[in-house]
């Protein structure tokens, strides 16, 4: 059986998720963990923080554990502050880890796989394993390009892997 389209999958994620490692590296570190938008959403280590989260819930199969969210390293996401959100070096441990975990699921994906069904608890993302995958890519896009309009505002040039 073919696997080009979960090989097509597995490259594109791989593209994301190095983007999203990059961008936390070269961010300004003087601006990390200060606002840098409209409102108190807008920290670069929130939304980096986020992205960490969505890969791991969402790629690296965290939504099968009900306790998903209590086992964050830094908390919910959405509640957390300059005062509770990592450095770059602590956010990026749990990016790795992270990312190592999402490439041990992608890696036992096949095109099978991304035609069967969804589960009944994510069908709001698709019918499909590969609706779920286009998700997650659209959620990490939005945010990463956050990241990097932050990036330019800070003077360093937005990030984009696609090689």
């Amino acid at each position: 059986m073919s696997n080009f389209m979960s090989d097509d999958v597995r490259f594109q994620m791989d593209k994301t998720m190095a983007t999203i490692r990059t961008i936390v590296e070269v961010f300004p570190k003087e601006q990390w963990l200060k606002i840098q938008g409209p409102d108190s959403y807008y920290i670069p280590c929130r939304i980096a923080y986020h992205l960490a989260v969505v890969i791991d819930r969402m790629v690296a199969g965290g939504f099968k554990d009900p306790d998903f969210t209590a086992k964050l390293p830094y908390g919910a996401w959405m509640e957390a502050t300059a005062e509770t959100l990592p450095n770059q070096e602590d956010l990026l441990v749990y990016l790795d880890a992270t990312i190592a975990r999402a490439k041990q699921e992608l890696t036992a994906m096949d095109d099978a796989t991304l035609a069967s069904p969804i589960e009944e608890a994510r069908g709001w993302m698709g019918a499909s394993q590969l609706g779920a995958i286009l998700y997650a890519l659209r959620e990490l896009s939005d945010h990463t390009g956050e990241l990097n309009k932050m990036l330019l505002d800070n003077g360093v040039s937005d990030i984009w892997i696609a090689r």
